[in-house]
């Protein structure tokens, strides 16, 4: 199989210009079907299920960030603020097949709200508000944050190993919250005894993995209305095993192409119950 990028100088440059959270959500849930499929079409050929004819993927100057007029910058233009995970295996433009300015992009541990994550999105929401129109919080499967923390708290005593770094425990202690509404929200569904389910632990760290971008988008939420922003912010999760962003947990590749791509953040905490109660349906 294969994948040719090819460069027409005289086709006509699209520009991405979402006039409302719509609009872009569209966007993004378009262009990560589009990076869903050619990963699936990689796959089948890979594995000798199915031949392809040679995909084609058009790429221009505006799509490489390259500034089409010498010695002139390119006004900072993105139509959405992602706030997402470290995690080498997301890259975020490239799961959401964004062109360079398309997003205005913050990445740590756990896609958690620091106070320098925070600065960044007050900074976008303030002095990029011309065009951004979306914010979104990015979480993703298998993340080692999330990991870390479920795994803390089920085994108190491993809490020593991250004891004398400060920094680790802010991330850990930030997703402790969606961990203990996680753990509350399984028992609420299949009783105490769901603790010795042999699934378990995957079962906590599946919810506390959709609660923690959830929970993060509910703060993110919080302070852009405090401060006068009116842009609204939707959480997604990642789902690796699919390449799909999905809001709630997708069972197969078409499970993940079907559900719901992305969600409003819960706005107060029966919203926050039902949510916990939806996931674990679908684990």
């Amino acid at each position: 199989m294969d994948i040719i990028y090819r460069f027409d100088p005289f086709a006509k440059m699209e520009w991405k210009n979402p006039k409302n959270n719509k609009e872009a959500l569209q966007l993004l849930t378009t262009g990560n079907d589009r990076f869903a499929t050619v990963v699936a079409q990689m796959q089948s050929a890979a594995t000798g299920e199915k031949q392809h004819p040679p995909m084609i993927v058009p790429i221009n100057p505006v799509k490489l960030g390259v500034p089409l007029v010498s010695g002139l910058e390119p006004a900072h233009s993105p139509f959405a603020m992602v706030l997402g995970c470290a995690d080498a295996r997301v890259p975020v433009e490239h799961i959401l097949d964004c062109s360079a300015n398309d997003l205005f992009v913050v990445r740590v541990a756990g896609n958690v709200l620091g106070t320098e994550c925070l600065g960044s999105v007050d900074y976008a929401a303030t002095h990029l508000k011309s065009s951004i129109r979306s914010g979104i919080v990015l979480g993703h499967t298998q993340c080692g944050a999330v990991t870390a923390a479920v795994d803390i708290y089920l085994a108190p005593a491993g809490f020593t190993e991250i004891a004398s770094s400060h920094a680790v425990r802010s991330l850990v202690d930030r997703i402790m919250l969606s961990v203990r509404g996680a753990e509350r929200a399984l028992e609420r569904v299949h009783g105490a005894k769901v603790q010795k389910h042999k699934r378990y632990r995957e079962m906590l760290i599946t919810t506390a993995t959709y609660l923690n971008a959830a929970v993060t988008a509910f703060d993110v939420q919080r302070e852009l209305n405090a401060i006068g922003k009116g842009i609204t912010v939707s959480y997604t999760v990642y789902e690796m095993a699919w390449s799909r962003v999905c809001a709630l947990p997708a069972r197969t590749a078409e499970d993940a192409a079907s559900v719901q791509r992305f969600a409003p953040a819960p706005k107060d905490t029966d919203e926050f119950v039902t949510l916990s109660e939806k996931i674990i349906e679908r684990l």
